[in-house]
């Protein structure tokens, strides 16, 4: 989307959404306040994230800017976010900080994102619904309608890529949609590197199969030269995978890290020249999102993605890109990186490139207050 010229010079806008009850994924918010926006951000009083073993409480305050609004919730829906947010402090908050705009970073189909389009429409405020969901689901009775109802009363609609966006806007082709991941990430400012092999392959992801790294190792048979594979990452296939590695007389190259924390990750990228992300799309799920990917790039890796879900218009020109479950064509990729070290120079910038541009916490907040803007001007044309 082309960010639209501003003619609300000091937009105010209320953001909703149990993210921000984590104040590390806070960069865009920041970025937000300090584009100019006078925002405030409701998130839950208290919730335990899944998989956690404390629960994030949050308190009434600034942070850098923004204005931190704890609102009470109970039960849960079944990705582990808060199910309902109480209704009436979600008003209060509407109407002391009178927003130019209000986004809701909640599935459509949720309590919350009902209850906070109703409310905006109430107040005439116009509000911007979030999605991430990019395959067709078959929603039960009560989700299908909060979502029709959301999208109804909404006036733009952001998906966290294309594929979300054209989904929804399919359905509600009045709404002005938008495609913008909901976080941006760091880069650092300065890469290191180390000395490997002329290529040294890595993955990095849950070991299913939708994850694809038995593709990986059989076009790794096929790859001939000095190469290694690294793969960080635990799951319910890494038997069978492990087995599959000694029947095809690759396991000598392959080293397992198991399991490595998000924020640990930052330790391998200098020991790598490419990473695969060789997935599979699914009647169930898609790559919506490939957060390993957007990392790698931003710390100068290449990478080489299959053509499933958001992995091609994520890396953009930037990566290599190949047909889903088509082991011969990755062979041929990483053939390629191994025999032409300028090739892969060349992409590892061109991708951190593309990751500053694109998706660190400044542009994506760039994008969203463009997005907003041009929300706001259709509505007063």
């Amino acid at each position: 989307m082309t960010p639209v010229t501003a003619i609300f010079p000091a937009v105010r806008a209320v953001i909703v959404s149990h993210t921000y009850a984590n104040p590390a994924s806070r960069g865009k918010l920041h970025a937000l306040a300090g584009q100019g926006t006078a925002l405030a951000v409701a998130v839950p009083a208290a919730w335990k994230p899944p998989g956690s073993g404390e629960a994030l409480t949050a308190s009434f305050g600034e942070d850098n800017g923004v204005r931190i609004v704890p609102i009470a919730t109970r039960g849960g829906d079944p990705g582990g976010a808060p199910g309902s947010w109480q209704p009436s402090a979600l008003r209060r908050l509407l109407t002391d900080f009178r927003p130019d705009i209000v986004q809701v970073e909640e599935e459509p189909s949720t309590r919350v994102a009902a209850v906070v389009t109703r409310l905006a429409r109430e107040l005439k405020i116009p509000s911007v619904a979030f999605t991430t969901e990019s395959l067709e689901r078959g929603h039960t009775l009560l989700p299908r309608l909060r979502r029709r109802r959301t999208l109804t009363r909404a006036r733009g609609l952001l998906g966290a890529n294309t594929l979300a966006t054209r989904l929804a806007c399919g359905d509600f082709p009045a709404l002005l949609g938008g495609s913008i991941p909901q976080l941006g990430l760091p880069v650092p400012s300065a890469l290191a590197r180390e000395a490997h092999p002329p290529l040294a392959v890595g993955f990095v992801g849950r070991l299913v199969p939708e994850k694809g790294l038995d593709v990986l190792f059989k076009a790794c048979v096929r790859l001939y030269g000095a190469w290694t594979l690294t793969v960080a990452g635990t799951g319910p296939e890494q038997e069978a995978l492990e087995a599959l590695a000694e029947r095809l007389g690759i396991s000598s190259r392959i080293t397992w890290l198991g399991g490595v924390p998000q924020r640990d990750l930052v330790t391998l990228w200098p020991r790598l020249d490419c990473l695969v992300a060789p997935s599979r799309a699914t009647s169930e799920w898609v790559e919506t999102h490939p957060l390993q990917v957007l990392e790698a790039m931003g710390h100068g890796v290449a990478v080489v993605v299959s053509d499933a879900g958001a992995l091609p218009e994520t890396v953009g020109g930037a990566g290599l890109v190949f047909p889903d479950g088509h082991a011969d064509a990755l062979t041929e990729a990483l053939s390629r990186l191994l025999a032409d070290p300028e090739l892969r120079e060349r992409l590892a910038a061109e991708g951190r490139r593309r990751v500053i541009a694109e998706f660190v916490d400044d542009a994506v907040a760039r994008k969203t207050l463009g997005f907003w803007q041009a929300v706001l001007q259709e509505r007063a044309s």
